[in-house]
């Protein structure tokens, strides 16, 4: 089914207004407008503000593994595809001006009695953690530093942290010493076999 003209167009603006200028800053009023919809236009799309927050978050969630995975795709090597992570959230933080990433804004911005809103953003953090431990799953098991499970813990909270640093500096300063920390991990966890002569 053909999703509703005007329902995107709500969500495209909502998108950009709560990316921009804040969730709590956003008011519905400005989104009917700069959507040029009718009041009873969005209600007939979204049955409330969280509503809407919750459509924005998944339909960012689903852009973001899409973009993910595609720029993924040509890396076979796991530690060249684990690389690639940090890579791809460069891209993004050159795309959208180090604005920092969607959810940790989101989820600094909501009660905290709001779980329905706290478990999307967790979906999505988790989502990435599970990506991170397929692929660390496919490296050799003669780990010399650190275990599977402690591996993925650090190449995650490396690229956390350097998003939330590069959206606080406005540059990737963060990012290249976090890529080359993980590059690191991986070549003392992981070092290359000798070559018998």
């Amino acid at each position: 089914m053909k999703k509703s003209a005007v329902r995107e167009r709500i969500l495209k603006v909502a998108s950009r207004l709560f990316y921009e200028q804040g969730y709590n800053l956003t008011g519905i009023n400005q989104i009917i407008e700069e959507a040029d919809i009718a009041r009873a236009s969005l209600y007939n799309h979204f049955d409330s503000k969280t509503d809407l927050l919750l459509a924005y978050l998944k339909e960012a969630e689903d852009v973001w593994y899409k973009e993910m995975e595609e720029f993924t795709a040509n890396f076979f090597d796991p530690k060249h595809k684990l690389l690639a992570l940090f890579d791809f959230r460069m891209e993004r933080q050159n795309k959208r001006g180090f604005g920092g990433c969607q959810f940790i804004k989101i989820s600094a911005e909501v009660s905290r009695q709001d779980l329905v809103v706290f478990d999307a953003v967790s979906h999505q953090k988790s989502r990435l953690k599970f990506f991170i431990d397929s692929i660390v799953g496919n490296l050799p098991q003669n780990n010399q530093v650190l275990s599977h499970t402690m591996l993925s813990d650090a190449l995650f909270f490396l690229l956390e942290g350097a998003t939330v640093s590069g959206s606080i500096y406005k540059n990737q300063e963060s990012m290249l010493a976090a890529k080359a920390i993980a590059e690191k991990l991986l070549q003392d966890s992981f070092p290359q076999p000798a070559i018998k002569i």
